[in-house]
């Protein structure tokens, strides 16, 4: 299953920034009025020529090659990518392997902007993660993004490639824990450990917050 989340970094060098899952995979979408989708999904972005352009995040469904239609992520609860096809769907440019849980995170403070990302940990606290294209000079990177999200649903970004301080950052974000952040402080917990500190946050803190 495949998780994807948006986020808007500030590099000096950057021009374009996305969240991209843009092959076709084996999807099972849950749809917000209980509806499920089986088929093939995938999250496109816009491409002109040889330029990428930021477009609003949405999926693709289709139950075959014969045509696709878009489902906007307010009316998705989560989606599965990877799953195993049903029997009679082609499988042509279709990826396959493990499968992946994608839910629907909020990309800013209004709530009024929806990406996709992969589910890596549950709980009062979740970690997930988004593949993130940065173009610049007509030179495309591409990293991983990992962001923090409690139940107000808004993504916390908090990436390898950050340049502001992590350990400030982190100890605001995870205040209602004390025994957390000082085992930030003390360097205990740092950058690389986010699936660590999102283990102990639900295990020690969650139902105290």
């Amino acid at each position: 299953m495949i998780r994807i989340y948006f986020l808007f970094v500030v590099f000096s060098f950057a021009q374009i920034c996305f969240a991209q899952y843009d092959d076709w995979s084996f999807a099972e979408i849950y749809l917000k009025d209980g509806t499920v989708l089986k088929g093939q999904g995938r999250i496109p972005i816009t491409q002109s020529g040889s330029k990428l352009t930021m477009s609003k995040e949405k999926l693709r469904y289709r139950v075959d090659a014969s045509g696709s239609k878009k489902i906007d992520p307010k009316d998705i609860e989560k989606i599965y990518f990877n799953v195993q096809p049903e029997k009679g769907v082609k499988t042509k440019r279709v990826v396959k392997g493990d499968p992946k849980l994608f839910i629907i995170i909020y990309k800013n403070d209004k709530k009024s902007k929806l990406g996709f990302a992969e589910l890596l940990i549950d709980g009062k606290v979740k970690l997930v993660k988004r593949k993130v294209k940065i173009m610049s000079n007509n030179m495309i990177s591409e990293f991983n993004e990992y962001l923090f999200v409690k139940d107000n649903g808004k993504a916390t970004v908090f990436s390898k490639l950050e340049l502001k301080s992590f350990k400030k950052r982190a100890s605001e974000f995870f205040k209602d824990c004390p025994s957390l952040v000082k085992k930030i402080n003390k360097k205990t917990f740092g950058r690389r450990d986010l699936i660590e500190i999102a283990q102990y946050y639900n295990a020690n803190c969650a139902k105290k917050s």
